[in-house]
This record gives structure tokens, sequence and C-alpha cells, in this order.
């Protein structure tokens, strides 16, 4: 067995030791700040409470996910892709700033713009989660008995992060900061940002000035409605404390010595009384071609559903289930890149039902298949994404002849073509965007409209003669397998071998250069689909017409 199966199960083993029989939920959290799109790195966070959370509902055990929407985060810089006349909210909460598509998206704020869309992939992926808006949390008033306590506790908050700061960073001494320090940012009423500063605490109310020249204050008192939130390194572990998180992962960053999770870790219990949670770090995951952490503030961030584009549900899932947490990976959806991953994908399932695949496989797979949220969208019958996207390019993504073309490449093992359509399915329709929306335009193919005489003249007579017999030979067996047999063996013809000449490399150089010669007077190009799958595309009478013109 190996790493890859056992990590959610020792960390839910773990778990389940600490509760005991005390029947209470186990609660597994995650988070995200909505403040741009939310990423392939992002989706690894709650993917991996989700995994977590699964290894505890196999043991029997009652199991909360619990989401949290840091939509009362302030908006810190306008991401790439948003209109820059956005710049004006920074500094105000995310749920408070509309909708970057300016209502086209028809989401109530720029937050819930990017939560929906995760959202939507989440579905797919067979995620469910009990969520949490800190947006609707805060400003009702939740958290005032623990705003309170920070605020009481100020100055043990500020030696807490103190020590954790690399010395000579500010120009104030630390006593000067440790007097002016509040753990508490009030948003401003007049102008709607954080750019506040607290003066002064009393009993239960907060005095505050802005830099817009607002000067006001605040009641912190039970039942009182607020706005403002406490800076991040204290919210985090008093929310591990008020909603008894028993499992949150955190990224490399936040695990770091000086990072929020080995300051909340003390938190927590000094201010709150509560304990820190069981976690584990992952790594983070990178868009194969711009390098780096990914963040949804920068430009190349590829979001859950530009991959649900291209990738069917069940294979996104195994990118993540497939690997350790701090193993970083790289999503690379580059057409050699995703036709090898089906290709894996294909192997692992035909190994796992043929019961050669070894038990660590068979969770892996049994894991990317289905979640407690039911069973995870998956292509019926997986026929290889290379011949789907293949012929999608030769036929403009027209389905019907899609349908034409795979039923001969199945021999006959293929119902009508809409059933067949509909098993194909969500392959299909992601190699037909492939082909149609990704794949360059100079790296499509284009069949010619008729026969190229130009192109034809310029074959040798060797070739000529090759191509008049690839021509003749298409109304023998019109199928798959028998155009394959004709291309491959035209070649050695030419040499004086028979059909069934064994594959020397000699006979490989001599196939390649038909290939080449066929190519030119097809698609204008020295490559391109399988030519027995373009052959078929073409037609018989078209195809003979394009190669020798009658």
């Amino acid at each position: 067995m190996t790493q890859t199966e056992l990590w959610d199960d020792a960390i839910a083993d773990r778990l389940v030791a600490a509760q005991g029989d005390s029947g209470s939920p186990i609660v597994c959290a995650s988070g995200i700040s909505p403040s741009g799109p939310i990423h392939m790195g992002n989706l690894r966070e709650v993917f991996t409470t989700h995994l977590v959370a699964e290894a505890l509902r196999r043991r029997g055990r009652e199991v909360v996910h619990l989401h949290s929407w840091d939509d009362y985060d302030r908006f810190r810089k306008v991401p790439a892709g948003v209109d820059p006349c956005f710049e004006r909210y920074v500094g105000m909460p995310l749920a408070a700033i509309p909708d970057p598509t300016r209502g086209a998206g028809g989401s109530k704020s720029f937050a819930e713009h990017f939560m929906d869309e995760l959202r939507a992939s989440l579905e797919v992926l067979g995620i469910q989660m009990t969520e949490r808006r800190q947006s609707q949390l805060y400003p009702a008033g939740t958290y005032n008995a623990a705003i309170r306590r920070a605020m009481d506790e100020r100055f043990l908050v500020f030696d807490t992060l103190a020590s954790q700061q690399t010395a000579g960073r500010h120009a104030d001494s630390v006593q000067e900061r440790r007097r002016a320090y509040y753990p508490f940012k009030p948003y401003c009423p007049t102008c709607g940002t954080d750019d506040t500063r607290v003066t002064a605490y009393e009993g239960e109310t907060v005095h505050y000035g802005c830099r817009c020249g607002h000067a006001g204050e605040m009641s912190l008192a039970d039942g009182q409605t607020i706005s403002g939130k406490l800076v991040w390194k204290v919210d985090w572990p008093m929310r591990w404390a008020r909603e008894g998180v028993d499992f949150e992962p955190a990224g490399e960053d936040h695990h770091a010595p000086t990072g929020s999770f080995t300051v909340g870790r003390t938190l927590v219990s000094a201010l709150y009384g509560g304990r820190a949670p069981e976690s584990v770090v992952y790594a983070f995951v990178s868009l194969a071609g711009v390098g780096g952490k990914m963040s949804g503030s920068v430009g190349g961030a590829a979001i859950p559903a530009t991959a649900l584009d291209l990738i069917e549900p069940a294979v996104v899932r195994w990118l993540y289930v497939r690997r350790l947490p701090g193993q970083s990976f790289a999503i690379d959806l580059a057409a050699r890149a995703v036709q090898r991953l089906y290709d894996e994908w294909d192997r692992l399932a035909s190994r796992v039902a043929s019961g050669d695949a070894e038990g660590a496989e068979v969770a892996v797979l049994r894991q990317s298949l289905e979640s407690s949220a039911g069973p995870v969208l998956r292509t019926p019958r997986p026929v290889s994404f290379r011949l789907l996207s293949s012929v999608a390019d030769i036929t403009q993504g027209n389905r019907e002849q899609i349908a034409r073309i795979v039923s001969a490449h199945l021999n006959g093992d293929a119902p009508d073509p809409p059933a067949l359509l509909a098993q194909l399915e969500p392959r299909l329709s992601c190699a037909i965007r492939f082909a149609t929306e990704v794949v360059p335009e100079d790296e499509r193919t284009w069949v010619r409209v008729e026969f190229a005489p130009d192109a034809y003249e310029q074959l040798d007579d060797s070739m000529r003669h090759g191509v008049e017999l690839l021509a003749d030979g298409l109304a023998v067996d019109w199928s798959i397998d028998g155009l394959t047999a004709l291309v491959y063996a035209v070649p050695k013809r030419l040499h004086g071998l028979p059909a069934d000449a064994e594959p020397t490399p000699e006979v490989k150089a001599a196939q390649r250069a038909f290939f080449k010669s066929v190519y030119r007077l097809l698609v204008d190009a020295e490559t391109g689909p399988r030519l027995p799958t373009l052959l078929l595309s073409i037609g018989q009478q078209r195809a003979r017409q394009l190669l020798v013109g009658a």
C-alpha cells in the first residue's frame, strides 16, 4: 500500500482516536477569500478537507465540512481581467463591491461572482460543504464577545505577533507600536474602506479615525451590529475555538515558522481556551508554462471551470486524489499533455476493471469516481481522447460525422448514433472544445477543397505510384482496419516487400516519407490526424479525388 492511499486514512484515524465516543460531529474546515478567480491551487484546500471528511465518513463518523467564505476581507488589488476602474473599491469588503461583470454574470457582488463560479465546479466534482459567509456573521455581531476578548488582551496579541516578526522591519520602536496596537479594523461608514485606525477602546466602545477624515465610535456589546473585523492572525484561531474545528489544512506559507498557523496555535489557547486543529501542509498547484505559485490576483490563473472544459470531472478529481497534499504539481492543458492524461486514466481504469491493479490504485480510482454526494460524472464509453479530439478537429465538431467515424473505429460494436453520442459524454464535449477552441488555428486540420496538381507534380515517380496504389485500394476494404492495413502496406509494396513484412527501421522510414506525401495532398501539411481516420472522415470518393484528381 502506498502513501497516496494512506495519508487521508491516517489523519482520519487520528481524529477518531482524539474524539473517542463523544458522538459529536467531527468538524473539517476549509476557507477561501474570493478576491478574484478561485484557481486550481485554491481548490486544493477544499479538496484536501473533502478527502479527509470522506475518509471519516467511510469509518461511519458524522462529519461537517465547514467552509468559510472570507468575503468580509478587504479588497486588496484589482485582479487581472477586471476593469481597472475597480481600483476605487480597494479597502472595501469584498461582499460590498459590485459584480465585476457589471451585472452580466447575475451575481450580487464581486465576492459572490467568484463564489458562484467555484460552487458550479464543486457540484460536478462531487464536493458538498456547509458554507458560512463572514460578511454575514461579522456585521450581525456574531463575534462581538470574541472581538472584545482580543481587544482586552491586545498587548498579549501584539507580543505574540511581534515575537514572530523579523527585527528591523518597522520604523517605530516596539514600545510605540505596542501602545498603538489594536487587533480590530473598523470599516468606515463614510468611505466604506478599512483605511482606519483605532485610537482608543473603552468599556465596549471602539473609537477610531479614518484617512478620509471621518471619526467615529462603535459598540462591541452583545447584540450590536458592527462594521469591521479582527485581523487575520486573530480571526483564524478565534474561529477554530468557536466552531470546534478538528481538522483544517493550510498552505506552506501559513505553516511557515512565522506564519498564521504558528501564531494561531498560541492565540487559540491563550485567548479563547481552544486548541489548534489537526492540519496538513498542502503544496501549491501551478499552471504549466507560467511558473511559480498560482494566484487569483494575477494573470494566468487556471480556474476549475477551465480544466473541466477539457477534462471530465472524475479525471479532475483524480489529479488531486492521486497525490500527497505536500506534492506540488502542474495543470498542463497543452495538447499532448491532455492526451497523455486521458491515456493514463484509461489505463488505470482498465487495470482496475481487469483485476490487475494494486490495492492503492483501486482506492484512488474509487475516490475519483464517487463521493458521499454520489457518483462523479465520467464517460461510460471511454473512447480514446486522441481519437475523439482528432475526429472533432477533422469534422469541425460535427457530432453526426463524429458518431459515424467513431462507430467505424468500434468495428460495429456501437449503438445507433444518438445513443453512442450520449455514451461518449462528457469526454466528447471536452474533445470538441479542445479541437475547436484550444488548438491554435495554424495547428488545426484543414482538408483541401480540391485536388492540388502542383503538390502531386512535386512527388517523385515512386511516391506517385504509391499514391495511386492507395487510391485504388480505398474501395477494397473501406473500414478502419482495412484502411490501416492499406496505408502501412503501400510503402512496403513500393520496396518490393509483402504487406506482412517486419517493420524494420528502413520500412518505418519509408512509411513516414509516404505518409508525408499523402498528408500534403490531403491537408497541405506534412503531419495530421491518423491517416485511416482522416481518410474515413473525408469519405471514399472525395479522398480519391484529392489523391489522384479523379
